[in-house]
């Protein structure tokens, strides 16, 4: 999964497929991306497969564009309206507008395709029987801010 990357957890290889263009995808696609205009032999390939017709759907502003340009400047491969069919022996079949299309030699295959919220926090927070918030994930899987949003609500009313 994209965490098992960031957390160190896991390498990946130098073909690398990311299903998922959300700000997860994207941003784990930079991260693992090549430098701008670098030629250094472990530059990786990656693709990123997204469901959806565009990439960041729910980001908007500066950020967002500057983080689709970067990508694009980096040689990263988006594939939008891309629905993974199989993987198989080293390949990545999807389906596009209609069309099963294949991405050979892939050697890292990458989840980053949503989170889901957590009961169990709140389950024990219940039964503490004292007053509590949840901001973040724990509440409402959103981007941070609708934490921060949601942080700045909560204190206002405290």
């Amino acid at each position: 999964t994209a965490d098992d990357i960031f957390s160190g957890k896991a390498f990946p290889g130098q073909k690398i497929v990311i299903l998922g263009g959300g700000s997860v995808g994207c941003e784990l696609a930079d991260y693992l991306a090549p430098l701008l205009n670098d030629r250094f032999i472990r530059n990786r390939d990656i693709t990123v497969l997204e469901m959806g017709k565009e990439i960041l759907m729910t980001e908007t502003g500066a950020g967002r564009s500057v983080l689709v340009q970067r990508m694009l400047q980096k040689g990263i491969h988006i594939e939008c309206n891309a629905k993974m069919t199989k993987a198989q022996d080293g390949k990545i079949y999807f389906e596009q507008n209609g069309t099963e299309r294949v991405i050979e030699n892939v050697n890292t295959l990458v989840f980053a395709i949503g989170y889901h919220i957590d009961a169990a926090i709140e389950d024990m927070l219940k039964q503490t029987n004292r007053p509590y918030y949840l901001i973040g994930d724990c509440n409402k899987v959103g981007n941070i801010k609708d934490a921060i949003s949601t942080a700045y609500e909560v204190a206002r009313k405290l």
